[in-house]
Formats: structure tokens, C-alpha cells, sequence
């Protein structure tokens, strides 16, 4: 009896209880439920703030977490090993740590210092431990429309915005917290004045044939949104909804911009390594509607060489020591200009003169015969001695100018903010950006 007396003891003391899942505690069941992967790591930790339960994916066995209390994981050979006072358990497949239902707001603060509503699984990858938190939609939600948009913003671009986030998490499987898919960070980033916005829209989604579509924004499209498929490897036809718009109402300092680049910095992008390799000239291919750059040749000492690819490609040809905008160029609507350079040689036809900037290939007839140029660099015999475009014609210095930061594709949310300001509503803004479309729940 005395042993028995001392077990009930130690369990009450320690603020916890372990009974069989059928009857443990009802976890909240979210009736429009969104993953989000939102930490790595080996040893992560799980502050509650509420009611939650710690449920072992292996066994079933359920443990009651009093509030305030620090959970903590490790990966080790077992697979996910969980502790907190007296506590310890292990599990092959890891835990969920289910907010209980009736509580309130339930919160839990993850070691990396944010907090998030909802509930969390905890599985192994790797040698680390993966934390999903999942919850429902309309708090997901207020995690991330403050994130992506100022909440000093008008409300109905905020709306928009609610909309957009709701349309683009609906079609997604698993979510992160970063602009790969969307900025989300939690409860500790949540915003009175945009979870009104986000209570005022609850449910509304942008479809396209009745059905929901994928929403895609972005910061601002520099006077003109891009057609899906001038910009990523789509087909256009399958995305009617995805075309280039006019915008004209941004006030974003990215609406145009000019960055200035080294040879060097080109060169290497290009993967020419070596302080020999001259720039003789950079070629931009432009396939886009409104002038998006699809491929960049640049024409080196070393030989040619070409890199085509979708916007994100040709923006990291480009890069800037900035990871605020992601180290790479703000978009692939741009020009270049460049300082120094192969010498342009005229060359008389039977036509006229014409202006060559590019002698490779070209046809010459010589003493000997008719040859062709493997290389652009040439010295030529004329009246007044040997003209060469060798030696000092490297280009020393690149220009880009060009508009808009992202892909450009869908909602410039700069766009979203000048069309409320000038008395448009959320629905108005969404249907022009994604035409064809209709909003509804």
C-alpha cells in the first residue's frame, strides 16, 4: 500500500498523467486545417501557454502537459526522446503535442523564440527533428498577412492580401515560413489590424471555373505585371489567369532601378574563374512581352557562353550582396549598359558600310582565301598600319537598369495598396490581377 501511495504521489506532484487514448482529453480537430514546417533542429525545445497533451505516434499514449511547462526533444538513436521534469519518453515515429480543445487560446513558443497557435508534430529527419505546426486556416492566416504586408496598409489591400494568402495556402500541401511559399511567423507576428481584415474576408477565396487557384504575389511589378509564362518554364494556356496587367499606381522605390557590377562578378556567375578572362560583351535574349529577359550571353577571352532559364536563373547571374532581396537581381525586366568594351569595327559591303559589333563567324577574304573568324579579337592590316581590337577592349564596368522586385506574376501588393487608396475594393484589386476570375467562399 505504501508503494502504491507513493506512485499516485509522485504522479500528482509532478503534474502530469498518462492514460490510454480513448480516454484522454479531446485535441482540437481544425475543420480547414494548414501544415507549416516551421523549425529543424536536433535539440529543439516547446514552451506551452495553454492546455496541451503530448501524444507518442508509436504507442498512442497520451500525457496531459501542464501550462508553462518547457517541453524539450532530442534526436538520438531511439529516433525522438521527449522531457520535462520527471518525464522522459521516446518514440520511434516522434509526438504530436495537441492543443486540448475548450481551452482558450493555446500557444506554444518554440526554441527558435517564436510562438504559434495550434498544435505541433514532431517527426525525425535526419539528424534532426522536424516540427510541423498545424492549425487552422483563419489563424494561420493572421501569421502571415501582417508578414507580407505593412498593417498600417488600407485595410482592403490588407483584405486582398487576406484573400491571396488563403487562395495560395489552399492549393499548397505543406507550407514554410519563408517567401518560398509564404512569410509566416506565428502569434508572435500577428497584427490587430489585419486580423480584422482577415475576419472580414473569412473564407473568400480567388477561383478561377468555380475552383480555387493558386495566388501567387509579390512586392511590385515596375508598371506591368508579367505573363506567367514569360517568366517561369509554364504554359501560358494553362494559366489564363496569370497574364501581364497594367499597374500603375506603385509608389515602391523598386518600381526602377539601376545596379552597377565588375567583370568579375559577371564572369563568375558564368563560372570563368581566373583574373586572365576578359569581358568583351554581354547579349541579353528578350522573349518576355514586356521586354523580360529570358537568356544572357557574354562573350569572354575564353570563349562564349549562354545561360537561358526561368526569372529566378537569370536574376541570380546578377548577384548583389544584399539578403534582403535575396542576393540576387530584383527581377528579369532589365537593360544593360556597359562601360569599355570590344571596339565596334565598320565594315564596307556591297551595300554600305555596316557596323559590326561581333566578328566571330564572320566571313573574311584574305590572301589566301576565304576564311571565317573563330574569335572576335582581330588585327587588321590597313593603310595607316595594323588595327587591333585586342588588348584593352575588356569591358570594365556593367550597368543594369530595370523595374519591379519578384517574379511579377499575379498581385503587385505596392499595385494593391495604390488601387485601395484610390477607392478600389479587395475584390476589384483580385479581379484585376488575376483575370477572369471571381470571388467567393
Amino acid at each position: 500500500m505504501k508503494k502504491l501511495l507513493a506512485i499516485i504521489l509522485a504522479f500528482s506532484l509532478s503534474g502530469f498523467s498518462q492514460v490510454p487514448a480513448a480516454k484522454a482529453a479531446e485535441a482540437v480537430k481544425y475543420s480547414n486545417e494548414v501544415k507549416v514546417s516551421v523549425q529543424l533542429a536536433a535539440s529543439p525545445s516547446i514552451t506551452t501557454n495553454g492546455d496541451y497533451q503530448l501524444k507518442n505516434k508509436d504507442t498512442g499514449v497520451i500525457t496531459s502537459i501542464p501550462a508553462h511547462t518547457s517541453v524539450s526533444f532530442k534526436k538520438d538513436t531511439k529516433g525522438i526522446t521527449a522531457s520535462f521534469g520527471t518525464f522522459t519518453q521516446s518514440s520511434g515515429s516522434g509526438f504530436n503535442l495537441e492543443e486540448i480543445a475548450g481551452s482558450g487560446t493555446s500557444v506554444g513558443k518554440l526554441s527558435n523564440g517564436i510562438s504559434y497557435r495550434g498544435s505541433f508534430s514532431l517527426a525525425p529527419n535526419g539528424s534532426s527533428i522536424q516540427i510541423v505546426n498545424y492549425l487552422d486556416m483563419e489563424d494561420y492566416l493572421k501569421g502571415v498577412v501582417p508578414n507580407e504586408m505593412p498593417a498600417s496598409w488600407h485595410k482592403e489591400a490588407l483584405k486582398a492580401q487576406a484573400i491571396a494568402a488563403r487562395s495560395y495556402a489552399a492549393n499548397m500541401m505543406m507550407l514554410t515560413t519563408t517567401a518560398t511559399s509564404q512569410v509566416y511567423r506565428g502569434y508572435s507576428g500577428e497584427d490587430g489590424r489585419s486580423n480584422i481584415a482577415i475576419q472580414e474576408t473569412d473564407g473568400l477565396l480567388v477561383k478561377y471555373n468555380g475552383k480555387p487557384i493558386q495566388t501567387f504575389f509579390f512586392s511590385t511589378s515596375g508598371g506591368k505585371t508579367a505573363n506567367v509564362g514569360d517568366v517561369w518554364n509554364s504554359d501560358q494556356k494553362n494559366f489564363p489567369y496569370l497574364v501581364s496587367v497594367d499597374d500603375p499606381y506603385e509608389t515602391s522605390v523598386y518600381k526602377s532601378w539601376s545596379e552597377t557590377f565588375t567583370p568579375s562578378q559577371i564572369l563568375a556567375s558564368f563560372g570563368f574563374t581566373g583574373s586572365s578572362v576578359v569581358l568583351y560583351d554581354i547579349q541579353l535574349t528578350k522573349t518576355g512581352a514586356n521586354g523580360e529577359v529570358s537568356a544572357v550571353t557574354v562573350k569572354t577571352s575564353a570563349g562564349d557562353k549562354t545561360v537561358k532559364g526561368n526569372e529566378s536563373v537569370i536574376r541570380k547571374l546578377f548577384p548583389l550582396s544584399n539578403s534582403s532581396v535575396y542576393n540576387m537581381l530584383y527581377s528579369n525586366w532589365f537593360d544593360i549598359q556597359l562601360s569599355g568594351g570590344q571596339q565596334a569595327l565598320s565594315v564596307q559591303t556591297s551595300t554600305g558600310t555596316e557596323t559590326v559589333t561581333d566578328l566571330k563567324g564572320q566571313s573574311v577574304q584574305t590572301a589566301s582565301g576565304q576564311i571565317a573568324l573563330d574569335g572576335s579579337p582581330v588585327s587588321i592590316q590597313t593603310s595607316g598600319g595594323i588595327v587591333s581590337n585586342e588588348g584593352s577592349s575588356g569591358v570594365t564596368s556593367i550597368t543594369v537598369t530595370g523595374k519591379g522586385w519578384g517574379h511579377r506574376i499575379g498581385m503587385s501588393q505596392y499595385g494593391a495598396k495604390g488601387y485601395a487608396e484610390r477607392g478600389w475594393t479587395a475584390e476589384q484589386i483580385l479581379t484585376h490581377y488575376f483575370k477572369g476570375t471571381t470571388i467567393s467562399k
